[in-house]
C-alpha cells in the first residue's frame, strides 16, 4: 500500500497496469493507494508492507515503544487515557502510558495569553514610536518658535509657563493620537463582529484608558522638548 504523495511522486496513479515499486532489491505489488486518512497523515508519505511479509524479509522488529492511536468522543480523552492501560493491560497497567491531548480550555487559554502578550508587545512598539514622533514633532515646534518664546519671556514669562505651553501641545497630541487610535480599534472591532456575525465584546476599562495612555505618552515625550524651551534665553531668542 502506497501513500497517496508517495505514489505521485512515483508517476503511480492507477492500479490497472498492476505497477510495482523496489524496495531495496525486492519488487512489490501495489495493491492500493492510501487516499485520505483520518488521525495519521504521515501515513500518507509511507508504504505500508504486510507483516508476514515483512517478517520474513527483514526479520522481526527490533525492541522498541509500540504505540497505539485509540479515537474519543468529545472531551472523552482524559478518561480513556486513565482507564486504556487497565483495560489493555490488567495484569501490569504500568507497562503501557497513555498520553491525552491536551484540554481544549486549556489550550484554548494558552493561545489566548500568547496572542494578549504579542498585542502587548506591539501596543509597546507602538506608543515607542508614537513618543518619539511627538518628541521630534515638539521639538521641531520649539525650534521654529523660538522668536515667539523670547518675546514672551520678555513680556514675563517664567521657564515653568513656557514647559507647561508646550507640555500642554505635546500631551494634547498624545491624546488625539489615543483618541483616533481607540476611535479606529472601537470601529474595527465592532466591523470584524458584524461581518462574523458575532457579539462584540470590549473591556470598558481598555476604551477609557487608551486616550489617558496617550496624554501620558504625550507629557513624557514633551519633556525634553519643553526643558530645551525653557532655557531659552530672551536675548539670544530675540537676536535670531
Amino acid at each position: 500500500m502506497l501513500g497517496r504523495s508517495v505514489a505521485a511522486r512515483l508517476g503511480i496513479t492507477t492500479l490497472e497496469t498492476r505497477p510495482a515499486v523496489f524496495i531495496g532489491d525486492e519488487p512489490f505489488t501495489v495493491a492500493g493507494i492510501i487516499d485520505d486518512v483520518r488521525r495519521r497523515p504521515d501515513v500518507l508519505m509511507s508504504v505500508t508492507v504486510p507483516r508476514t511479509t515483512a517478517e520474513k524479509l527483514w526479520g522481526p522488529p527490533q525492541q522498541g515503544d509500540a504505540k497505539m492511536l485509540i479515537t474519543t468522543a468529545t472531551g472523552a480523552a482524559r478518561q480513556i487515557a486513565r482507564e486504556a492501560p487497565v483495560a489493555l493491560r490488567p495484569d501490569h497497567p504500568e507497562y503501557l502510558r497513555a498520553i491525552p491531548p491536551p484540554d481544549p480550555r486549556t489550550l484554548r487559554a494558552g493561545v489566548t495569553d500568547d496572542l494578549d502578550q504579542l498585542f502587548l508587545l506591539l501596543a509597546a512598539i507602538c506608543l515607542v514610536i508614537g513618543a518619539v514622533g511627538i518628541a521630534n514633532t515638539t521639538l521641531v515646534a520649539v525650534l521654529e518658535r523660538t522668536g515667539e518664546i523670547g518675546l514672551r519671556r520678555a513680556l514675563g514669562a517664567r521657564g515653568r509657563h513656557i514647559t507647561v505651553q508646550f507640555l500642554t501641545e505635546s500631551g494634547a497630541l498624545g491624546a488625539v493620537g489615543g483618541l483616533v487610535g481607540t476611535a479606529l480599534g472601537v470601529s474595527t472591532v465592532i466591523g470584524v463582529a458584524l461581518v462574523r456575525d458575532w457579539t462584540p465584546v470590549m473591556h470598558t476599562g481598555t476604551v477609557v484608558a487608551a486616550p489617558a495612555v496617550g496624554l501620558l505618552t504625550g507629557v513624557v515625550a514633551g519633556l525634553y522638548p519643553a526643558w530645551r524651551a525653557s532655557r531659552i534665553q530672551p536675548a539670544e531668542a530675540l537676536r535670531r
